[in-house]
């Protein structure tokens, strides 16, 4: 086939064209113009400045050379590096060709491989292969180095054979794609870059796309860049607005200063706008969706459209105006006053017959009378009495909660207007916006983004702050970097740059593990202990789900880890938790805590959800602190359709709130307690039955009783039954107490000792096996704090003594 191929090859139109490169005709071409060019300007001002007819003379003679070079460079670039395709062969990029020559002159043999082929592909001096490697931070010359050394043979057919699968043109891009998913070198470069192929084929084709861009750009006479140009005479045809252009921001003005800036998201919805504000009736457009999910930018799209003149007839060359109604409120003394210059305005969007209105926030201008906020007008008198007149065009934004909250309850406003509801941009869509957006940041900052700090900016955004929406959250986090990137030395932007900034915002350690991280992770167990007696099974558990979470080793998208805690009161589970939050996350603050006891019926769904306008027991503070211990006390007593919702939860890791909003649970460790079958519990240490057992009878019991349904057992990470606690137990929670008094006794320069009789005492006071440990509290303030309190105040413990706490009537002694 290699004999083929190479026969194929020189005959083909793009092999002609590449030989044609280097004839004597066409090698100097570029040098050339530069030569003639410069000749051409400097005899040109030569002869104004001096009058010569000698310089004239120079003048035509370098410019007629320089007009030869330049049709010749013209025809090269135009017509013979872009053949008529007539085999397969010439399909291929005239860059891919001309490595494709060089291998072959190379090698002077009748095998080569793809390594030599890739080796003289990537041309240092090619714009597009310094671009691709730029961004993805690679090696070059180290990769060529590596692909000298391959001495493997008879690849190269293979290759050659897929490459000429492809049915249109096979670009750069192309090549290196289909090479690092065969081609072993390139494929080991990139794993040890921590990289895949997808990575090389998507900065391959942002170079192509920056290409194109370029060169259309540079046609001056298309219809699109003409318009670029502007002209005054439509704007003169249209009515006045002086009222309007006071109160407002010309969004038409901000694209034409950003060069008309491609906006990639939404194309149904910006297409789906369009139809409706061409249409004679019901032309007015409200846009529905959460701040950040790229309402503002269909609306910058529409703009951009309707200045180039590619939309609609009717919609061409229309201003799109954002109304500044904060600004009217501010300026204007009363209610009435407002309405008054609103009424104008209205009238001057008529008159004028080229604007198309947006109205930001719109939930906030249209209220019921209860719902009405100091300081912000009501408008829906004013504005329905406007909508209905075909030359006043409206564009509404708001979000889900507004709109049932505020649009729903004035039918007469909304009935005028066609919903667009809006998504949250994809992962993809959002790269693309980042990488339109960087080549702006970096130009302003003077930094370097690499495309993996894109790429984690977005997939990391995800990830640790669901609460906000693409795009604008990841927008937010380069824009961000930019800025402090540009004040230290090194301006290049990497992947660790991402991290330490969505770890700051999230609060939740993503980056690589430190020492003292992996040392609490890998000892934790033992960490829990000093807080926690006994329960070895359920710390166990706890400490196996975090390490597992935290080395993303999971198999579910659901929470960190989901357990049931199954036990009579006063064992340790509460206090398992609160451990868990304070060693883990960092600070008991970070434990949710929710009775459900009083979720018992259906009704109070709105309370743990939220509503418009109401925040959610559950949702509120797990939305605001992802990286958190949820603690659902009484698991057992909430309402059963309540209990169904946290199937979704631990499996999916979301929750959806009461104004149509996801709520995130994937960084939350969920722990539910109950005290449901106790009473098996303690019968069963009466009797001695096997622990193994217990849990199965337990188990039996909640399914039978309905306390439980199998399939939201079966969810949870771990059911965990706590034993009751032993005399021994008893003892090392009593010093756990006593410590705590001891530490702060230290502080005041005072040292108590504890006795084992204090601390025997103590357990008799407080041991109930059906209250557990929890009466321990009570007594310990009751027998040992406040004789401590009353002596401290009295002032018979000074600084520097030794005391102790005698069992029998708790009397304070002084130890000499």
């Amino acid at each position: 086939m290699a004999s083929d191929f190479y026969s194929q090859f020189k005959e083909s139109e793009i092999f002609k064209a590449v030989k044609t490169k280097e004839s004597p005709l066409f090698y100097w071409v570029k040098i050339e113009k530069k030569i003639f060019s410069f000749l051409s300007i400097f005899s040109f001002l030569s002869f104004l400045f001096f009058y010569s007819p000698k310089f004239l003379g120079l003048f035509f003679l370098s410019f007629s050379l320089y007009l030869f070079a330049f049709l010749r460079d013209l025809f090269f670039e135009k017509k013979l590096k872009n053949p008529k395709p007539k085999s397969p062969i010439d399909l291929l990029d005239f860059e891919v060709a001309e490595a494709l020559f060089k291998t072959i002159f190379f090698s002077r043999e009748k095998k080569i491989n793809s390594s030599l082929f890739l080796y003289f592909l990537l041309d240092e001096k090619n714009p597009k292969i310094k671009f691709i490697f730029g961004r993805l931070y690679l090696p070059l010359r180290m990769l060529k180095e590596d692909l000298l050394r391959e001495k493997k043979e008879g690849d190269f057919e293979e290759f050659l054979k897929k490459l000429l699968e492809k049915k249109e043109k096979i670009k750069i891009g192309d090549v290196l794609y289909l090479l690092s998913e065969t081609n072993e070198v390139l494929k080991n470069f990139l794993v040890e870059h921590d990289l895949k192929s997808e990575d090389l084929k998507e900065v391959a084709d942002w170079a192509e796309y920056l290409e194109e861009e370029f060169l259309e750009g540079k046609k001056f006479w298309k219809w699109e860049n003409l318009v670029k140009i502007g002209t005054l005479t439509r704007e003169w045809t249209a009515g006045y607005t002086i009222l309007l252009d006071n109160f407002s921001f010309d969004l038409t003005q901000k694209v034409k200063k950003e060069k008309f800036k491609r906006i990639f998201v939404h194309p149904v919805e910006i297409m789906t706008a369009e139809k409706i504000l061409a249409g004679k009736e019901k032309n007015d457009v409200l846009i529905v969706g959460e701040e950040g999910s790229g309402r503002r930018s269909i609306v910058e799209a529409l703009a951009r459209n309707f200045a180039l003149g590619l939309s609609f007839p009717e919609l061409n060359f229309r201003r799109v105006v954002y109304l500044d109604l904060p600004r009217i409120i501010a300026e204007t003394e009363t209610i009435e006053e407002a309405e008054k210059i609103l009424d104008q305005i209205f009238q001057e969007v008529i008159t004028a017959g080229n604007v198309i209105l947006v109205l930001d926030n719109l939930h906030q201008y249209i209220a019921q009378e209860t719902q009405r906020t100091a300081g912000v007008i009501e408008i829906s008198g004013v504005l329905s009495s406007y909508l209905p007149h075909p030359e006043f065009r409206c564009i509404g934004i708001t979000n889900f909660e507004g709109l049932h909250k505020n649009l729903e309850q004035k039918p007469t406003i909304l009935n005028y207007f066609e919903k667009i509801e809006v998504k949250e941009v994809s992962e993809k869509e959002t790269l693309l916006i980042l990488k339109d957006r960087v080549l702006r940041l970096e130009n302003k900052y003077k930094v370097f983004f690499t495309y993996q700090s894109l790429k984690s900016a977005v997939s990391l955004s995800v990830e640790y702050l669901p609460a906000l929406y693409l795009p604008e959250k990841a927008i937010e986090i380069v824009d961000e970097l930019a800025v402090s990137v540009s004040r230290r030395r090194n301006k290049i932007v990497f992947p660790q740059d991402v991290v330490e900034i969505i770890e700051r915002k999230s609060e939740i350690p993503i980056g690589e593990l430190q020492e003292e991280e992996k040392k609490k992770l890998l000892n934790l167990e033992e960490l829990l202990h000093q807080r926690v007696i006994n329960q070895e099974e359920g710390i166990k558990e706890i400490s196996e789900a975090l390490r597992r979470a935290r080395a993303k080793i999971t198999l579910k998208k659901g929470p960190i880890g989901s357990f049931l805690f199954l036990g009579p009161t006063g064992v340790g589970k509460t206090e398992t938790a609160k451990a868990l939050a304070e060693v883990y996350f960092g600070s008991a603050e970070k434990m949710i805590r929710l009775d459900m006891s009083e979720f018992q019926n259906l009704n109070d769904l709105p309370r743990l959800l939220g509503k418009p306008g109401e925040e959610g027991l559950l949702t509120t503070p797990v939305r605001e602190n992802p990286f958190s211990l949820l603690l659902l006390d009484e698991f057992e007593k909430a309402h059963p359709n309540i209990l169904n919702l946290f199937l979704t939860v631990f499996d999916e890791g979301y929750l959806t709130d009461g104004s149509g909003r996801k709520v995130d649970f994937k960084n939350t460790i969920i722990i539910a307690t109950s005290n449901a079958a106790y009473q098996i519990i303690l019968e069963a240490l009466k009797e001695k039955t096997e622990w193994v057992k217990v849990k199965e009878k337990i188990l039996d019991y909640v399914f039978e009783k309905g306390i439980f349904r199998p399939e939201l057992i079966n969810r949870f990470d771990g059911v965990i039954v706590f034993k009751p606690l032993t005399k021994e137990n008893l003892l090392a929670i009593a010093e756990l107490q006593l410590q705590k008094i001891k530490k702060q006794l230290v502080e005041k320069n005072v040292e108590f000792v504890i006795t084992l009789p204090l601390k025997e005492k103590i357990v008799e006071l407080s041991h109930d096996p059906t209250f557990g440990a929890r009466e321990m509290q009570r007594v310990i303030q009751e027998k040992v704090g406040n004789p401590l309190a009353k002596a401290i105040l009295a002032g018979k413990i000074k600084k520097g003594e030794k005391i102790t706490v005698e069992p029998e009537n708790f009397e304070i002694q002084k130890i000499r």
